[in-house]
This record gives C-alpha cells, sequence and structure tokens, in this order.
C-alpha cells in the first residue's frame, strides 16, 4: 500500500475573479441572465487576480463568464441543497465536463463527514458509503491534510497533492476510484462560510478523459464559496428559533434599517447602530463583532427568496462548547465550570447572577475560588488562562 506525504499547498490554487464580482454581496445572488449585476453594473471582460500577482492569470472567456453566471443563479434559487448540488452538476458537466460528483456534510465539531447526508451525482449511493465508511481514510484529500487544513473553499487536484505514478499505484485507485467508481482523476475542497465547516465536495473524471485543467479548477474555486454561503444560509434559517434569547437577531430591511432586534441583541448592542455591525459575507472564517459587553461572531443570512434585506445573527465569542472542553480537565467544579465560561464570554456578575439563578455574591465567591485554582488575579488573566488551555478537539 502506498502512504500519501503531507505536502505544502499547490501552486496555481488561487483565482482570477472579474472585476465586478468584487462588489456583489454574498447574501443572495442578484444576477440577471443578461450579464448584469445589482444596478446594471455588467461584469468586467477583465479579470484580476486574487492573489496579489503571485500567479499568473488565466483569462476566463465570455462563455466562461456567462456559464458561471447561470450556475451561480441556480446555487442561491434552487431552495433544496440536495437539489441546488444535482442541478448544479447538469449545467457544470456541460461546460468543464466531468463523470460524476460527491457531496457529504461534515459535523461541525469533529469535522468528520456524516453518512446520512450525502449525494452523488452520476453514481449510486453503494461506493459513497464505502468512501465515507472506509476509503476515505486513504484518500489523498485527507492523508495530506488538505480537508482538514486552512483551504477552505479552494480546490486542488489529486494530482497537486499526490504524483500521478504515486496515486495509479495506491490502494486508494486500485481498490476503490478505477474497479469501484470508474473516475482517477478529481478536484474537491472543503466548503466553509461564516467560520462554519459546511460541507466537501468534489468531482471526478475517468483516466481516459484527462485531468482537469487549471482553467476547470478556476471556473470551480470561483462557483465553491456561493455554494457554500447558499448552504450555510439555508442550515440557519432551518437552526433560527425566535423563541430562544441566547442569540442575538436582527432582521434589516433593503433600504440598510433594522426592522426587528430581539432583547438579546438590544442589550448587547446598548445603542450601538446596527449598521455597524461587519457583514461576513462569502467569507470562509468567523467575522467578529465586538461591543461593550463583549465578543460576537456575526453570521448572516439572506431575507427571503429574493434577498430584500438579511437576518444578522450574534452569538457569543468564543462559543460555549469551545470553552467548556477547554475546561474539561480542569480542576474546576462543574458550576465553576459554567461560571469561567460565562466570564469569559463577557458576561458581567449580574448577568452571570441572573443566567444561573443564584445572587450575585455567590458569583462573586465562585469567582475567587477559580481565581485561587488557577493561580490568578483577574477576569482577564482568566480569559488568557481559559483560551491558552489545549483541548481534545476545537472548531466553529
Amino acid at each position: 500500500m502506498v502512504t500519501f506525504p503531507k505536502i505544502s499547498q499547490p501552486t496555481g490554487l488561487p483565482f482570477c475573479i472579474p472585476i465586478s464580482w468584487l462588489s456583489v454581496e454574498g447574501s443572495c445572488p442578484g444576477i440577471s441572465l443578461n450579464g448584469s449585476f445589482w444596478g446594471d453594473r455588467t461584469i468586467a471582460s477583465s479579470v484580476i487576480c486574487a492573489n496579489e500577482g503571485k500567479v499568473p492569470a488565466i483569462a476566463l472567456s465570455a462563455r466562461d463568464l456567462r456559464k458561471i453566471i447561470e450556475i451561480i443563479d441556480v446555487i442561491y434559487s434552487v431552495p433544496d441543497s440536495s437539489a441546488m448540488f444535482r442541478a448544479v452538476c447538469e449545467k457544470l458537466q456541460k461546460h468543464i465536463g466531468f463523470y460524476s460528483g460527491v457531496f457529504a456534510y461534515v459535523h461541525p465539531e469533529t469535522k468528520t463527514f456524516l453518512l446520512s447526508d450525502c449525494e452523488s451525482f452520476h453514481n449510486y449511493d453503494g461506493p459513497l458509503i464505502l468512501y465515507l465508511s472506509h476509503y476515505a481514510q486513504l484518500d489523498p484529500f485527507v492523508t495530506s491534510g488538505w480537508f482538514i487544513g486552512n483551504h477552505h473553499n479552494v480546490a486542488a487536484k489529486y494530482t497537486e497533492l499526490v504524483p500521478e505514478r504515486t496515486l495509479i499505484r495506491s490502494e486508494f485507485a486500485s481498490d476503490f476510484l478505477l474497479p469501484m467508481v470508474n473516475v482517477f482523476y478529481g478536484v474537491a475542497a472543503t466548503l466553509a462560510s461564516q467560520g462554519d465547516i459546511v460541507a466537501r465536495i468534489g468531482f471526478h473524471r475517468q483516466k481516459r478523459a484527462g485531468n482537469f485543467s487549471d482553467l476547470d479548477k478556476k471556473i470551480v474555486n470561483i462557483l465553491l464559496p456561493h455554494i457554500a454561503k447558499a448552504i450555510h444560509s439555508r442550515n440557519l434559517m432551518n437552526q433560527l428559533d425566535l423563541s430562544k434569547e441566547s442569540s442575538g437577531v436582527i432582521a434589516i430591511g433593503k433600504d440598510g434599517r433594522p426592522f426587528f432586534v430581539n432583547d438579546t441583541a438590544k442589550r448587547l448592542l446598548k445603542g450601538v447602530p446596527a449598521e455597524s455591525i461587519p457583514d461576513p459575507g462569502r467569507n470562509s472564517g468567523p467575522v467578529l463583532f465586538k461591543s461593550r459587553s463583549g465578543s460576537y461572531r456575526v453570521r448572516t443570512m439572506p431575507l427571503g427568496r429574493n434577498g430584500n434585506g438579511k437576518v444578522v445573527l450574534l452569538e457569543r465569542y468564543p462559543p460555549e462548547h469551545r470553552l467548556q472542553s477547554k475546561l474539561e480537565n480542569s480542576k474546576l467544579s462543574r458550576r465553576e465550570k459554567e461560571i469561567a465560561v460565562l466570564a469569559v464570554q463577557g458576561y458581567s456578575n449580574r448577568e452571570i447572577a441572573e443566567r444561573s439563578f443564584i445572587c450575585e455574591q455567590t458569583v462573586k465567591d465562585h469567582l475567587h475560588a477559580i481565581f485561587e485554582k488557577f493561580e490568578i488575579r483577574s477576569r482577564g488573566e482568566l480569559t488568557a488562562k481559559v483560551l491558552g488551555l489545549r483541548a481534545a478537539q476545537l472548531s466553529f
């Protein structure tokens, strides 16, 4: 069996994007098939390179741009993620040519594949389940660390991670790719939006069809942030529960003004205008908003099918599950761990008392005990101490 080595980032990964795309919001498509964006901002025929010129630009033809627009329109207009994936595959297959496609959701904390949530295009589900349960550990994208690294929304080819002659002699290719799914070449990526790992996606070709070109990969790379953003927005909408007050919720209309702000958001804003909250858009990483009451992670999703506004979600940062995992092996009692988490998240003694159904003096007593066990003297030192602890698994 061939073992795939860990290697550095493949060359040519950054991609070029149309100039006018830089001003396009990620929350909704805003695209019409006549080649224009909001406000009749037509697509520029020229392109700029997103990696500051380190890799030569690969020009997109007018046909490429039109197909990309059509696919992005599908990404945001099809309400179901599974149906969207199949529709994207149908259009993308005709443009860059591939034999099959796969899509699998990822557990947000463990970052492992979810066997119950996967889709395949032009392949039956049997090989996909077999891949997720066994052969995934032999996949070059896994063994090289590409899937678990910070290469979010950036595709790579098998042959960029391992030499082709090594791949063809590997157990992964000889026992799985070639005999079971009748493919050999592949391009794949981890989808992420606003700090959340969403899914992993891949497209494959038969060996006789030849490898994916850099232009093929560039087109895929342009589409990835849109796919991630669309799926992420649907996931947030499904999870949204306005009856719960743990998160701040702000609904902003098309005119940019908030028309709904829940009590949690009002408390954390404390007079700060909602317009000052940064919009993460199609960023793959988390975006933070700092107020006098602490730091909050910002996530957004479009308001309605037509994108006439957006919903902003504000959650305490660092997230509770991350802090709990760091304190798991500490000497603190269960109650002290709860108090420490709330303190690090920026809650005042009075707010901790209200949330924990204890008096404020009891909160002070618990904090005094926590400070003694950690040999510290302030909340600032407590935050530095807790964030510096190691945890078994950390994720957004």
